[in-house]
């Protein structure tokens, strides 16, 4: 494959949350064979009327489709009088006019239909326009009723029946599209191709299967059509209001699910306005401001008297500003909501003439010590071309004033004079949200002049960035605004972590030749040696077994911990340059296959990584994700001369583990080995287990000693690096064991969390040497890797688990003492 080729491969990276729940479906299918997900499917059929309305719908819709190609067939071999190349032509002719309609439809009548009728109404059209073809053809069974039939039904499939059910979709449960459409490939399309088939075969045996005949069949397969249809608009109706209510729908697919409401939905609406809760009554009044703008009108002496600060000022926000007279907003302009007072200035201005408060109440609000007060007056500068305001709010003391600043820029179309300094500081905002929010815009705005430099080093600098949202964000604001900054970028190719990936994929997403090629050069280099450590890991963990000294057999343990790290690291890259090659759509489901614990699934995966290509990073990635692909039982031990290699090697972890294996552990290594043995932190790199172990301290308990007591609230959590510590709870009178736990046990953990009493006592039964952690820490370590959160939620969940394996097993006999070595999860303390 040529560079040229490969470089044109880059398709836009984006988080798809139906890509990611249809990649898992894949995965899962191969783990569980189709039928067993066909069971499973199934319960979501009988579990919910709408899913089952829309598979029953789509059966009546395939069955109905077969049989009127059927009936436009033989009427197109009998205009043709079975001349083949007459009927060649026809069928071309037929489908060139299907193609036109289609795309007169979908470009004129689709958007005019779907916003002013809604969804619910555009999925009749269909089955109606299919009635009025084959009543057609029941009349008048000529060529021209046929064409008619096979065009304007297919034309409308495509066209607008197609875009339809597909916002239909959307109204199930994310999870739930992918069993619908496994059902729908798997037994609908088959299923209503052997009922057509019965069916017409039977036909010809008691019946003539005549055009007017199959005509009448196919009258009576519509009215079962228009049927299916109407009992699917009204359970999605129905649905659109649930969602409404669980606020699970946005304002613009309530639109397009309804279009022109009746009066009995604007009822609704307003009922919902009047008695909804916190969520509900803004969105309500939202819908009916756009859908019945007229009522919503009406309507605004009630929302400014409403108790919702929220309703308030969106009646102000979204009504006419000729509807709101000089009294309410003489009113508004007291209101203890400073967002309420905001748009009430907004109001007035657009009034003709302008109200002559507007200025005034903008002037105070933005003067106000409250920064909530500060805020309402920057969304308010982007209605009245405050821009003076926004670049004031950029540099603002508050981050919430800082954020909404940004999102009045937005407004402004970039169109703010002044504000490039501060919208390039907001890049570097210690705040989460606000720098997250400033690169969103950095994606479709860059500055111009002096700021150009600095723009650039911010992008560099948030893809260096602990979160995974800023590197995602920085990386595409690079390739579309700032590609020069796209060269300050190589220096993190060398780093660890996520970073080195995300550059990776920023760098080859750019399409620049020279840069591709440094970064091509740099994977095969790092592949290769991640290959090289892999295969030297087999060999550092049979120099552990030949060693029965603990402590070197610890280090050459260490070593492979190291060189598992580096490969680790290496494949991390590589994937990322996968991503940016094939695109996020097209290798999701490849990369969770290679990633996957189940085998075949795993072995599926690496084929499909080899057959995306290109040759020169995926067979020695391949290779690389492969945990059989290197012999653990043949490999040798290293010798000393490999080991003084290793020692020079340009990874620092690899170094000092080396170091250790030839000259033996120190303290520090020590922790670390311990900390990764512990399952809450075996999951993270030595480079992660190293900024942990700086937050924590260690502290040594005597024989008897008590760690803490039940009752006392939990404020630490505790790794046992050596000896053992008893688990005790106080049970009428007497002390009763609830486990021992022993070396890389976590004790503790979940009271760091919930600030609760501890529900029991820990006490060491002989010296004991634990390493500490510390709520404050503890919370600044989870922000940062977020892994090790996963890691509690998955020891609650194995403790919650054993829990109900023992509710189901019965009342069992109290035991008085549990020995734990730290595979077994204790209660809650």
């Amino acid at each position: 494959m040529s560079e040229w080729l490969e470089r044109r491969l880059f398709r836009p990276s984006f988080v798809d949350d139906a890509d990611e729940l249809e990649a898992h479906e894949h995965v899962v299918r191969h783990r569980q064979g189709v039928l067993r997900l066909l069971g499973g499917a199934f319960q979501y059929v009988t579990g919910s009327k709408l899913v089952l309305a829309l598979v029953l719908l789509a059966l009546v819709l395939q069955v109905t489709s077969r049989v009127g190609d059927y009936l436009v067939a033989l009427v197109f071999v009998g205009a043709t009088h079975n001349n083949l190349q007459e009927l060649t032509i026809l069928i071309g002719n037929a489908w060139l006019a299907s193609y036109l309609v289609q795309l007169a439809i979908s470009l004129f009548i689709t958007p005019l239909v779907l916003d002013k009728l809604g969804i619910k109404n555009a999925i009749m059209a269909l089955p109606a326009f299919t009635l009025v073809g084959f009543v057609a053809v029941a009349i008048n069974p000529v060529l021209a009723t046929a064409l008619f039939l096979f065009i304007v039904r297919n034309g409308l499939q495509t066209g607008l029946d197609d875009p339809a059910q597909s916002v239909l979709g959307g109204v199930v449960p994310a999870q739930v599209g992918p069993k619908l459409k496994l059902l729908l490939d798997n037994l609908v399309l088959p299923g209503a191709a052997v009922i057509t088939g019965a069916g017409l075969l039977l036909v010809q045996q008691f019946a003539s299967a005549t055009v007017e005949a199959l005509a009448v069949i196919g009258i009576v397969l519509s009215v079962l059509f228009i049927a299916a249809a109407y009992r699917v608009r009204g359970l999605y109706v129905s649905a659109i209001y649930e969602r409404l209510r669980t606020h699970a729908v946005s304002l613009n697919d309530f639109q397009r699910a309804l279009g022109r409401p009746t009066e009995a939905q604007v009822d609704e609406l307003r009922g919902f306005i009047r008695t909804g809760d916190d969520k509900s009554r803004p969105f309500a009044a939202a819908a009916l401001a756009r859908l019945a703008p007229e009522t919503f009108a009406a309507m605004l002496p009630e929302l400014l008297a409403s108790t919702d600060a929220m309703v308030r000022r969106l009646g102000l926000q979204l009504a006419p500003p000729a509807a709101v007279t000089d009294d309410q907003l003489n009113v508004a302009k007291d209101d203890p909501d400073g967002w309420v007072v905001a748009a009430a200035a907004v109001s007035g201005a657009a009034h003709d003439p302008p109200w002559d408060q507007s200025g005034l109440l903008l002037h105070r609000l933005w003067h106000s010590v409250d920064p909530v007060r500060r805020a309402a007056a920057v969304w308010a500068a982007a209605f009245v071309g405050g821009r003076a305001t926004v670049v004031d709010g950029l540099q603002d003391r508050d981050a919430r004033v800082r954020l909404e600043a940004i999102r009045s820029f937005a407004k402004l179309k970039a169109d703010v004079p002044a504000a490039a300094a501060g919208m390039v500081a907001c890049l570097r905002d210690d705040d989460a949200e606000v720098r997250r929010e400033a690169l969103r815009q950095a994606v479709r705005w860059a500055p111009a002049g002096d700021q150009r430099p600095a723009f650039a080093e911010a992008l560099v600098a948030s893809l260096a960035s602990g979160d995974r949202e800023v590197r995602r964000l920085a990386s595409e604001a690079m390739a579309a605004q700032a590609p020069e900054a796209l060269a300050l970028t190589l220096p993190l190719l060398e780093s660890r972590e996520d970073t080195a990936a995300a550059a990776v994929e920023a760098l080859i997403r750019s399409g620049r030749p020279d840069l591709f090629h440094r970064v091509r050069v740099h994977l095969e280099h790092l592949i290769g040696d991640g290959v090289k450590s892999a295969r030297i890991s087999k060999r550092a963990a049979a120099s552990a077994r030949t060693h029965h000294d603990g402590d070197t057999a610890a280090a050459y343990a260490f070593l492979r911990i190291a060189l598992d790290d580096y490969a680790g690291h290496a494949a991390e890259s590589g994937l990322g340059a996968m991503r940016a090659l094939h695109g996020k759509r097209g290798f999701a489901t490849v990369e969770r296959g290679v990633m996957s614990g189940e085998p075949q699934a795993r072995v599926e995966g690496l084929e499909t990584l080899l057959n995306f290509g290109p040759a020169w990073l995926a067979p020695p990635l391949a290779q690389l994700l492969d945990p059989d692909a290197f012999d653990d039982v043949s490999a040798r031990s290293l010798s000393d001369a490999e080991l003084q290699a290793l020692a020079a090697h340009p990874d620092r972890w690899i170094s000092e583990a080396a170091g250790a294996a030839a000259h033996g552990l120190g303290d520090g290594v020590k922790e670390l080995i311990a900390l990764k043995r512990v399952p809450l932190f075996s999951a993270l790199t030595l480079e992660q287990l190293s900024s942990i172990d700086r937050l924590m301290v260690t502290r040594h308990y005597a024989k008897g000693e008590s760690l803490f007591l039940k009752g006392d609230v939990g404020s630490e959590l505790f790794v046992v690096l050596e000896g053992e510590v008893r688990v005790h709870l106080d049970h009428e009178g007497r002390e009763v064991t609830l486990a021992r736990l022993g070396t890389s046990s976590v004790i503790g953990e979940m009271g760091v969390f919930d600030d609760q009493p501890r529900s029991a006592g820990a006490q060491a039964t002989e010296a004991t040497t634990v390493r500490v952690l510390r709520r404050d820490r503890l919370h600044a370590l989870v922000h940062e890797h977020p892994e090790v959160l996963l890691e509690f939620v998955r020891n609650l969940s194995q403790r919650i688990r054993i829990m109900n394996d023992q509710l189901e097993s019965g009342p069992q006999p109290p035991a008085a003492s549990t020995t734990n070595k730290g595979t077994t999860p204790v209660p809650h303390i």
